[in-house]
């Protein structure tokens, strides 16, 4: 079997899931054509197929009422999820150290976490970070009507999703 058959297998068989366990999935828009002008590594990136994978994800979130949205990807490793301060780093840099904030986290997982932020702002639906509230506990929580039971999820999905179909 060929490296392209291989690649495209495996492209096929990760597409699906993503796209019927969520909602919305959400991609880097990745300019490819200047990573590849890029000397170091250009032959290992052009082999992995980038753009061919999202076609297969987005045909995917088509078929399985998904959203799959790209997003810009400028800045993601180094802007803080928490309180979008940029801070340069170098590449070699595995950890994201916000120094006006103190969040700390794996530097991927910062990225993924404004990658998905920017995502749902383009989808519309934003969140506020979270605020300390106070709560009280409920008095009597042994039974409760089905009728006041809520569906979970996002309304703003749930209602695209439906007007995809």
């Amino acid at each position: 079997i060929t490296s392209l058959a291989q690649r495209s297998r495996y492209e096929n068989c990760s597409a699906p899931p993503p796209t019927t366990e969520y909602n919305a999935v959400f991609v880097e828009n990745l300019n490819v054509k200047s990573m590849l002008e890029e000397n170091d590594n250009a032959r290992n990136k052009a082999e992995v197929g980038w753009r061919d994978f999202i076609t297969i994800l987005k045909h995917h979130g088509r078929k399985n009422a998904c959203h799959v949205v790209d997003v810009e990807p400028r800045g993601t490793t180094k802007e803080c999820a928490e309180c979008s301060v940029e801070t340069a780093k170098p590449l070699w840099v595995r950890e994201h150290s916000c120094p006006s904030c103190g969040f700390e986290t794996d530097r991927d997982w910062n990225a993924a976490l404004n990658v998905k932020s920017r995502g749902l702002e383009k989808l519309g639906v934003v969140h506020s970070k979270g605020t300390p509230v106070k709560t009280a506990t409920a008095v009597d929580t042994r039974s409760v009507s089905a009728s006041r039971v809520v569906e979970t999820g996002s309304p703003c999905l749930k209602e695209a999703a439906k007007a995809a179909e």
